[in-house]
């Protein structure tokens, strides 16, 4: 994997031999960019994303002072390692641009052995940064996976709990027994049931009976109190009055209003 490396100079020379001797002693380790000054070596840096950037202190339009405080803007994850070239006479800018965040700083004209020394010391930075970067990025995907099987699984032990009520409705029905059926602790279910429907089980089951019981009331015949025996209601007083507070009138009302429509 090559690593992206500006060279910014305002020397034609300076950039080409810096060019030349870098990649003949790291061949194919560096993808280099060259740039003239400093404004054009913020443009790239911001499209380029380079992780690497050799920049002259004296440039026109833009030095390389004001370059480093642009890229200190930048998250840190974006922001490319800097070597400072600078002359024996520059020794303020050099620690001004240290200031800013250079972590190395040759003086020109450019030693070999120093330059590729400056290299290797980054690159080992750039190795750390990079292994933590992926281990973060490892750990956060680990904790979605995690998160969305967990909520996989809750909605599924929804989903068969909601079964289970729709097909027992009629009986003896409370939230223990149906905890239990989709084998979840009564306190968990409880919470799980209503950020799923919404609803308390209790108000969910309610709604289910009562929406059953309008089915039969609009169909059949018979006794108030047969059909509220058949939707789960144990008397039917219990029965009107739940009815009573979901529909605003009784279901003998209901009936006889239905009929009418009818």
């Amino acid at each position: 994997m090559t690593t992206k490396l500006l060279i910014a100079d305002d020397e034609k020379n300076i950039r080409m031999g810096l060019q030349a001797m870098i990649e003949r002693e790291f061949s194919s380790l560096y993808e280099c960019v060259l740039v003239k000054d400093g404004r054009e070596a913020w443009q790239h840096v911001k499209q380029f994303l380079p992780e690497l950037v050799i920049t002259d202190i004296r440039m026109p339009v833009m030095d390389g002072i004001m370059l480093m405080q642009h890229i200190r803007e930048l998250e840190p994850e974006r922001r490319p390692l800097v070597i400072i070239l600078s002359g024996y006479d520059e020794f303020q800018y050099a620690r001004e641009a240290i200031r800013c965040g250079a972590r190395e700083y040759l003086l020109k004209p450019i030693v070999r052995e120093e330059l590729f020394g400056a290299l290797a010391v980054l690159n080992e930075e750039l190795k750390q940064r990079n292994h933590l970067t992926y281990d973060n990025v490892v750990s956060v995907e680990k904790d979605r996976l995690a998160g969305a099987s967990v909520i996989a699984d809750r909605n599924g032990s929804m989903t068969r709990a909601i079964q289970y009520i729709h097909a027992h409705y009629s009986e003896d029905l409370n939230m223990a027994v149906v905890s239990n059926s989709v084998s979840l602790n009564y306190t968990y279910f409880s919470q799980a049931f209503k950020a799923y429907t919404g609803l308390s089980f209790v108000q969910y089951v309610k709604r289910l009976r009562i929406a059953e019981a309008k089915k039969l009331l609009e169909c059949q015949g018979g006794k108030i109190y047969e059909i509220a025996a058949n939707v789960g209601f144990d008397n039917a007083k219990h029965f009107n009055k739940v009815f009573r507070e979901l529909e605003g009138m009784t279901p003998q009302q209901f009936r006889v209003q239905n009929q009418k429509g009818n």
